[in-house]
């Protein structure tokens, strides 16, 4: 009895062939996805804080969206306050010149009455996505506005979202609620310095809840006298220095959400470079792998096939 043994060449080169074709698929994921870590059994540790990272990413990229909105709605309030402070002083510069020997003070109220209308345009257009921060309208109240300025998370994964506070009772012009609560519709009563008391509001909104009885509305006409002009500069005076007040305000709150967006901008930025780092495949070093194993590949088979054509020249010596 005759028995005959084989090299074991065919089966090792089939083995190492079919183990390269599962390192060279694996590769071919990591190029194509770009990863190199895509699941947790890829390496636990590193899916688990990119997982954790990804979350805060994206909290981060709504945190910028929503800064994005408080950003412009106040950027409209501060144009709007200061396009109305440049008419308020316009309209006092016109008390002024009414006081002058032979003005025609019939022109001049009617240029304050067209400067008053458009006070009002100013004031209804200066909002938002429906956030209007300069006219309430009846059965409206002055609210403290809390805008998004950056989300943060502790060590337990809670998240915590940071605001801004504003409160709209600095910058309402107009109200039709409560006169009172509006820069523009309250009245202002003092006592000029030649002693003259005084009580003036600018405009008339025809609020639910009106100023007092007593207080008129800034305009002249030919009976105006010296001690009323007093009264009415004196008011502007004061209102004047409330719409400033008014847009310093503003212009810091601006400042504020600038500031976050930018930090939130750079922060995100970061945290996605850091998630790279942890599961982004080096590009060019999976390339230079891909084609190794494309080489190594066709070596394997090169070594299979004279494998097999050499086992097929021994089994014709026993035919």
């Amino acid at each position: 009895m005759t028995s005959v043994s084989f090299n074991p060449t065919a089966a090792s080169a089939l083995s190492l062939l079919s183990g390269s074709s599962r390192a060279f698929e694996a590769t071919q994921t990591r190029v194509a996805s770009g990863r190199r870590v895509e699941a947790a059994a890829d390496n636990a540790a590193y899916w688990s804080i990119a997982t954790t990272m990804s979350a805060d990413s994206m909290s981060l990229s709504s945190a910028e969206d929503a800064t994005g909105l408080s950003a412009a709605t106040t950027d409209t309030a501060a144009l709007g306050m200061e396009a109305a402070t440049s008419i308020v002083a316009d309209i006092q510069s016109k008390l002024i010149l009414a006081q002058a020997v032979g003005s025609n003070r019939s022109a001049v109220n009617a240029e304050i009455t067209q400067l008053k209308e458009q006070l009002g345009t100013i004031a209804r257009s200066s909002g938002f996505n429906g956030q209007n921060w300069l006219n309430l309208d009846a059965g409206q109240q002055p609210k403290i506005r809390s805008m998004v300025a950056s989300v943060s998370s502790n060590g337990n994964g809670d998240v915590s979202v940071n605001v801004i506070d504003f409160d709209t009772a600095k910058s309402t012009l107009i109200s039709g609620q409560d006169a009172q609560d509006g820069l523009l519709t309250q009245s202002y009563s003092g006592m000029t310095k030649s002693g003259v008391v005084y009580d003036y509001h600018l405009l008339d909104a025809r609020s639910a809840v009106p100023v007092s009885a007593t207080s008129k509305e800034i305009a002249v006409s030919d009976t105006t006298t010296s001690a009323e002009f007093d009264g009415m500069i004196a008011a502007m005076n004061t209102m004047m220095t409330n719409m400033i007040d008014a847009s310093a305000s503003l212009g810091a709150t601006r400042s504020r959400i600038s500031s976050s967006t930018e930090f939130l901008q750079d922060l995100q930025d970061i945290t996605e470079i850091g998630i790279g780092r942890l599961v982004d495949a080096d590009m060019e070093e999976e390339a230079a792998k891909l084609s190794a194993q494309k080489v190594q590949q066709q070596l394997q088979s090169i070594g299979l096939n004279i494998a097999n054509n050499s086992m097929g020249a021994s089994l014709k010596l026993f035919v």
